[in-house]
C-alpha cells in the first residue's frame, strides 16, 4: 500500500475515474472514516463507495487545477464536468486527511445548487 499522502489520494482518484470502486475502497480507512460534503455525509467508507458507484454516471471528466500538501493533509482544487440535464462545470475543494497510508477523512466543498434538483430534500445520508 502506498504511504505518501499525495500518492494515496491520487491513487484513490485514479481508481474512481476508472470506475474501479473496489480498488478505490482499498485507499479508505476501515475504522473511523468520515466523509462530508453539501450533499452527502457518511461515516463508513463502504457507504461512500456505494454512493460513488451510483452517482458516477453524471461525471464526464475531472480537471485538477491545484494541489496543496501539508503533512497528512492533501487539498485538491478540482473542476468536475458533469451532466445532469445539461453539461455543467462544478468547482470543488477536496480535502483529504491520510493516516497509516489510507484516507481517514474527506471534506468536499462546492456549490451544491445543481444537485438540489436531484436531492430536493437537502443533504443525503448514505445507507
Amino acid at each position: 500500500m502506498v504511504a505518501d499522502p499525495l500518492a494515496v489520494v491520487e491513487a484513490f482518484f485514479a481508481a474512481r475515474e476508472c470506475f474501479d470502486f473496489e480498488r478505490a475502497r482499498g485507499f479508505l480507512a476501515d475504522q473511523g472514516f468520515s466523509f462530508r460534503s453539501p450533499i452527502l455525509c457518511c461515516d463508513c467508507a463502504d457507504h461512500l463507495i456505494q454512493y460513488s458507484a451510483h452517482s458516477s454516471g453524471i461525471i464526464q471528466s475531472t480537471q485538477v487545477r491545484k494541489v496543496f500538501v501539508d503533512g497528512p493533509d492533501v487539498c485538491h482544487f478540482l473542476t468536475y464536468r458533469i451532466q445532469i440535464s445539461e453539461k455543467q462545470a462544478v468547482d470543488v475543494a477536496h480535502w483529504a486527511h491520510v493516516e497509516h497510508g489510507r484516507i481517514q477523512r474527506i471534506e468536499a466543498l462546492f456549490d451544491a445548487s445543481l444537485y438540489r434538483e436531484l436531492f430536493p430534500s437537502g443533504e443525503t445520508k448514505a445507507p
